[in-house]
């Protein structure tokens, strides 16, 4: 027979020749010797229920005595004290999450701000020259004389389109009444 046992966090890992069982260390209310290389482990269900490993059949963790083998059983049950936790590290916890509060707002109020503004459709169209295209996004009902709008510029030269914006950016904050001296980029 050949036994592990292995520290899995919050539990113990045993594996009997290939049959795995998972001990929450919570339950484990004893590690004991109870014969020459007999360890018990005590899960407080009762006598049918406890575990019985032969140091002699452990090769995960390997121990030269069953007093050693208990040790280190017993040593994988021990808490770490150093992550616990203290009032300092839940105030920089806390500050952490209104950090993230903070942010997740900033990140709402700007798709907010875009979510009405990006029409797949300009919300209007100037074609009145030949070899160029203005095309305004706004929201709708938005004023010509208000600095709201997103321009792009279509020019068509030789075959060749090109598609220009406003200041060289999809910002909002154009005059569609100011769309032809406006520079694109």
């Amino acid at each position: 027979m050949v036994v592990t046992i292995e520290n899995n966090g919050a539990s113990l890992k045993i594996t009997e020749d290939g049959s795995t069982r998972y001990v929450l260390k919570y339950q484990i209310r004893e590690v004991e010797i109870v014969r020459d290389t007999i360890i018990k482990i005590d899960i407080g269900q009762g006598a049918l229920n406890n575990i019985y490993v032969d140091q002699l059949d452990v090769t995960v963790p390997a121990s030269a005595s069953v007093v050693i083998l208990r040790d280190l059983i017993m040593g994988m049950l021990q808490t770490n004290v150093t992550g616990s936790a203290t009032e300092a590290k839940q105030t920089e916890e806390i500050a952490a999450i209104a950090n993230l509060q903070t942010a997740v707002s900033a990140l709402q109020t700007k798709i907010n701000s875009i979510e009405d503004k990006t029409p797949f459709q300009p919300s209007l169209v100037d074609e009145s020259n030949g070899n160029v295209v203005y095309n305004g996004f706004a929201v709708p009902g938005a004023a010509v004389g208000s600095a709201v709008w997103a321009i792009q510029k279509v020019s068509k030269s030789n075959g060749v389109y090109s598609y220009k914006w406003a200041g060289g950016t999809k910002t909002f904050d154009k005059i569609w009444n100011n769309r032809t001296s406006l520079v694109y980029s």
